[in-house]
C-alpha cells in the first residue's frame, strides 16, 4: 500500500468518525462517557514552551508518560531507548564521555570543552554537562524527545536534539506514593513521593530515590563488581500561590552517584595471542578466565570507578497578566563533580616484572571534573487563544568547568622516571589540569499565526552569542597554555595559538501545519541548529612528539595541536514532513515523519589505537536521512498497545582522511596512516529499530484488577567505532521483556521477567590494545573485549506500589 493511500485512508477515516459525532451530538451522556473511557488519553507537550496537545505540534516528538515509563519498565535514563527508537548512548570509559544521540547524531568527543549535540532539559533548565542525565529516573511526569535541531528555543547543543523531562507540580489535595523493586541479579529500588498544600498559598512536592545494582563484570582479582550503580536522588517543589497572578516554585534537588563504570571483560582472544612487549603467554593473564560472548569475568588490579555528586535549584516565577500574556523568569544554579578511575591496561599483570623501576602493578587513569553553572531566562507568551501566538525571550547562561586527569601507575602516581609501562601499546605517562569556560547570551522568539481556521504558518529565530575559553597544564612537563588568561603563547616560537574565541549565529525555524480534518494534521519545516566552538583538552595536548610533516615539521604535536584550535561550530540544518492524527473517538493514534538532517563541522572524538591517544576532529559533512512513526491504540478498554519504529541512515559523507584502526591494513583501506570514512556509518546508529509495548488489564471481582504486559525492542546492526573497527560491530537483536499482576485502587504487585530469551548483546566493544596481534603473517590473531548493556542476561523482579 503506498503512502498517498495510507494517507487517503487516513482521511477518510478520521472525516467518517468526525461527521459521525457530529451526527451524534445530541447521543447519551452514557454512550459519551463511554467513549471517552476507552479512548487513549490526550498527551500534551511542552515542545514549544507552552502546553499544547502533541497534535498541533508541527515537529517529530514523542512523549512518553509515567503509565508508558513504568510498563516498559523504565527505570533509569539509559532504558529510555527501549521506549524511544529513535534514540541510542553511547558508553565509552567513563559517564563523562558518554553520549545521548537521537536520529544517529550525538557528541563523541572526551573533552570539557565540547559541547553535547544533545541538550538534556529538566522542568524548563537545560543540564550543564551531559553526564549528569545518567541518574534513575525519579518521580517523573513524562519525557518529551524533541527530534531534529532545536536551537531556536533551546540554544545551543540542541543541534541534534532534546530530552525534555518534566515532574508532577504539587498537588492541591495530599497525595503520595512508595514503591519498591527487587531482582535476581541484586537491584534494589525504592522511590516515594508525598505532595499536597502547606496552607492556602503554599503547596509542596518531596520526592526521594533509592537505585542499587550491584554490576554484571566480575573483578577476580579485587573481587568487586563492576558497571554497577547506585544513585541517591532527593527533589523537591514548593510552590507559593499569594494570588492568581502569581506563582513562584523554587526545585531543589541533590543527586548522589557511586558508580563502577566502566568496565570490559575479554570476549574473544584467538590462539597464538601473546601479551606485552616482552610476549608473554595469555594464560598467565588471564588465569582460568575463558573469553566468550556471555563471559562476565575479568582481572583488573584497579575498579572502575565513576562517583558522582550533582546539588542545585531551579527557580521559576510566573506572572499572569488580565490580558492572558504572562512573564516568567527561570533561574538555576548547578553544582557537579564526578570523580572517574579506570584500569588503563585492562589486565592484573605486574608491570615491574619487566621493567624493575616501573610502580608494582600497572597502569590506571582517572581523576575529576567540576561543573559550576547558572543560568537566566525571561520569557514573554500569549494567549493560546486567537489567530496569533507567540513569545519572545532572552537567555543567559554562564558554566566553568575544572578538569585534572592522570593516566600512570594503579595508583595515579608516576612511573618512577619511565615515560611509559611496556605494554604493546606503550601505554604513556600524562598528568594536566585544565578549566573551560563558556559564556552565553541570546535573544529568541517564534510565533504561529493562523492564516485560515485549517492553515498555520509557524516562524521562529534566536541571535546567539557565545564567549569560550581555556587554559591547560600539561604539569608532565610543566607546560601551560592560556596562562595567563588568554595567552596566546606557546612552547614553540614559531606556533600562536587562540585559547579566548567568542561567535555569534542566527537559527531559525519555519514550518506550515494544515489540518485536513479535525483530528488529522500535516505538516512540514525547516530548522537549523548550532553547536559552538570547542577545544581538544586531553591528553593529546601533554605529546610532545615532534611532527614529522608538513608546515609545522619539528613542532611538538601538543604545540600543532593548539595551534589548530578552536575547532570550528558544528551547524545543522533539517527538513520534515509528517503526518499527526487520531481516529475511533481518540482510540488510535498514528505520526508518522519523513526527515533529512546535514550536518557541517561534525565534532567528532576518534581514537588511535596504537598510542591509545583520543583527538577531536571536524567532519566536513555528516547526513541523517529516515523515516519514523509512533502508532498507539486502545481497541477494547482493557487493552493498550503502541508501537515505534524508526529507518535511519547516518552517515559521514565527506570525511576522506579519517585515522586508521588498529592493524589497519591496505586492502582494507589504510593509505599513509588514513583512510576515506566518507559514506560510513556513524557509530551506534541502527538503520532499523523498534519497540511495541502492550498491556492488557482485566477486572475482577472485589474492584481488582489483574494485568499482563509485554514489551518488546529491536534494533539492526551497529559499529560503534568511528573509525570503522570491525571489531566493534554489534549484531542485530531484540529484548523481549514480560510481566503480570495484581492490583487495586491503592495498590499493586508485579511480577517481570527482563530478557525473557537470555539474549547477550554489547554495549561497547573493541580491540584489546594490551595484547600483541597480528593481521598480516599468518596465523592471524585477534583480542576483542566488551561491555554488556544492564539486561544482556535475564533477570527476574517484584516490584510494589502503594499510592493514595
Amino acid at each position: 500500500m503506498s503512502c498517498r493511500t495510507v494517507l487517503k485512508v487516513a482521511v477518510v477515516l478520521s472525516i467518517a468518525t468526525w461527521r459521525s459525532n457530529s451526527a451524534n451530538a445530541q447521543s447519551t451522556s452514557d454512550t459519551d462517557s463511554q467513549a471517552q473511557s476507552i479512548g487513549l488519553e490526550e498527551i500534551v507537550v511542552t515542545a514549544n514552551k507552552r502546553a499544547e496537545s502533541l497534535l498541533d505540534v508541527p515537529a517529530s516528538v514523542i512523549a512518553v508518560t509515567s503509565e508508558t515509563l513504568e510498563r516498559a519498565n523504565v527505570r533509569t535514563f539509559d532504558d529510555l531507548v527501549n521506549v524511544v527508537p529513535s534514540v541510542t548512548i553511547s558508553k565509552t570509559t567513563q559517564p563523562a564521555n558518554n553520549s545521548i544521540n537521537i536520529r544517529g547524531i550525538g557528541t563523541y568527543a572526551y573533552s570539557i570543552a565540547t559541547q553535547p549535540s544533545t541538550v538534556v532539559v529538566v522542568d524548563d533548565i537545560p543540564q550543564a554537562f551531559q553526564a549528569e542525565a545518567f541518574t534513575s529516573l525519579v518521580d517523573v511526569q513524562q519525557v518529551e524527545i524533541l527530534r531534529g535541531p532545536q536551537s531556536t528555543l533551546f540554544g545551543k547543543s540542541a543541534s541534534a536534539g532534546v530530552v525534555n523531562i518534566t515532574t508532577p507540580a504539587p498537588s492541591k489535595a495530599l497525595t503520595g506514593h512508595v514503591d519498591v523493586t527487587g531482582t535476581s541479579d541484586d537491584q534494589e529500588v525504592a522511590q516515594a513521593a508525598v505532595s499536597g498544600p502547606l496552607s492556602d498559598t503554599f503547596r509542596f512536592r518531596i520526592s526521594a530515590g533509592y537505585d542499587h545494582y550491584k554490576g554484571n563484570l566480575h573483578n577476580l582479582t579485587t573481587g568487586a563488581w563492576l558497571d554497577g550503580q547506585q544513585d541517591q536522588t532527593l527533589r523537591g517543589k514548593l510552590e507559593w500561590r499569594p494570588n492568581s497572578a502569581w506563582t513562584v516554585t523554587l526545585m531543589p534537588y541533590m543527586i548522589d552517584t557511586i558508580a563502577s563504570c566502566c568496565a570490559a571483560a575479554p570476549y574473544f582472544i584467538s590462539p597464538g595471542v601473546t601479551f606485552s612487549k616482552s610476549s608473554l603467554p595469555v594464560s598467565g593473564i588471564l588465569q582460568g578466565i575463558t573469553p566468550s560472548p556471555t563471559n562476565i569475568w575479568l582481572r583488573n588490579d584497579v575498579n572502575s570507578k565513576g562517583n558522582a555528586y550533582d546539588i542545585g535549584s531551579g527557580l521559576r516565577i510566573v506572572r499572569d497578566f488580565d490580558s492572558g500574556i504572562s512573564l516568567a523568569s527561570i533561574s538555576s544554579y548547578d553544582h557537579y563533580t564526578l570523580h572517574d578511575q579506570q584500569d588503563t591496561d585492562g589486565t592484573s599483570y605486574d608491570f615491574s616484572q619487566l621493567a624493575r623501576t616501573a610502580p608494582p602493578g600497572g597502569s590506571g587513569n582517572g581523576g575529576y571534573f567540576t561543573v559550576n553553572g547558572v543560568t537566566e531566562e525571561l520569557r514573554l507568551t500569549s494567549p493560546s487563544r486567537g489567530p496569533l501566538t507567540w513569545l519572545a525571550g532572552g537567555y543567559f547562561s554562564n558554566s566553568d568547568t575544572k578538569a585534572y586527569f592522570v593516566r600512570g601507575s594503579n595508583n595515579l602516581g608516576t612511573y618512577n622516571g619511565l615515560s611509559s609501562l611496556p605494554t604493546s601499546n606503550s601505554s604513556t605517562y600524562a598528568q594536566y589540569t585544565d578549566h573551560a569556560g563558556i559564556k552565553t547570551e541570546a535573544l529568541f522568539g517564534q510565533a504561529t499565526y493562523a492564516l485560515t481556521d485549517k492553515l498555520s504558518l509557524v516562524g521562529g529565530a534566536r541571535l546567539h552569542h557565545e564567549q569560550v575559553r581555556y587554559d591547560f597544564w600539561d604539569q608532565g612537563h610543566n607546560i601551560y597554555y592560556g596562562s595567563p588568561d588568554c595567552s596566546t603563547k606557546s612552547s614553540t616560537v614559531r606556533v600562536a595559538i587562540s585559547t579566548c574565541n567568542s561567535d555569534t549565529v542566527v537559527t531559525y525555524k519555519t514550518a506550515l501545519e494544515y489540518h485536513l480534518a479535525p483530528d488529522v494534521m500535516v505538516f512540514a519545516d525547516t530548522a537549523t541548529g548550532y553547536k559552538g566552538l570547542a577545544y581538544d583538552l586531553t591528553s593529546s595536548l601533554t605529546t610532545r612528539t615532534p611532527v614529522t610533516s608538513g608546515l609545522l615539521t619539528g613542532v611538538p604535536a601538543a604545540d600543532a595541536l593548539a595551534a589548530r584550535q578552536p575547532i570550528r561550530p558544528e551547524r545543522s540544518r533539517a527538513y520534515e514532513a509528517g503526518l499527526k492524527s487520531e481516529f475511533l473517538n481518540h482510540r488510535v493514534t498514528w505520526n508518522l515523519t519523513g526527515f533529512y538532517e546535514e550536518f557541517t563541522g561534525f565534532q567528532a572524538q576518534s581514537r588511535d589505537e596504537v598510542t591509545g591517544v583520543n583527538e577531536l576532529e571536524s567532519i566536513g559533512k555528516v547526513t541523517s536521512t529516515g523515516v519514523e512513526t509512533e502508532f498507539a491504540a486502545r481497541p477494547i478498554q482493557e487493552l493498550t498497545l503502541a508501537l515505534n519504529g524508526s529507518y535511519d541512515i547516518a552517515k559521514m559523507n565527506d570525511f576522506p582522511a579519517g585515522q586508521c584502526y588498529n592493524l589497519q591494513t591496505a586492502a582494507q583501506g589504510c593509505i599513509n596512516s588514513s583512510q576515506n570514512l566518507s559514506g560510513k556509518p556513524l557509530p551506534n546508529a541502527p538503520h532499523w529499530s523498534g519497540n511495541l509495548n502492550g498491556e492488557y488489564d482485566l477486572p475482577v471481582a472485589g474492584g481488582y484488577t489483574a494485568f499482563l504486559a509485554a514489551a518488546y525492542r529491536w534494533q539492526s546492526r551497529v559499529i560503534f567505532s568511528l573509525i570503522q573497527d570491525p571489531d566493534s560491530a554489534q549484531d542485530a537483536y531484540g529484548i523481549f521483556n514480560l510481566s503480570g499482576g495484581f492490583g487495586g485502587d491503592h495498590w499493586k504487585a508485579t511480577l517481570f521477567v527482563n530478557n525473557l530469551f537470555d539474549t547477550h548483546y554489547a554495549l561497547n566493544r573493541g580491540r584489546a590494545s594490551s595484547y600483541n596481534l597480528s593481521v598480516v603473517t599468518p596465523p592471524y590473531t585477534d583480542a576483542i573485549t566488551w561491555t554488556p548493556a544492564r539486561d544482556s542476561f535475564r533477570y527476574e523482579g517484584l516490584r510494589f506500589s502503594v499510592f493514595y
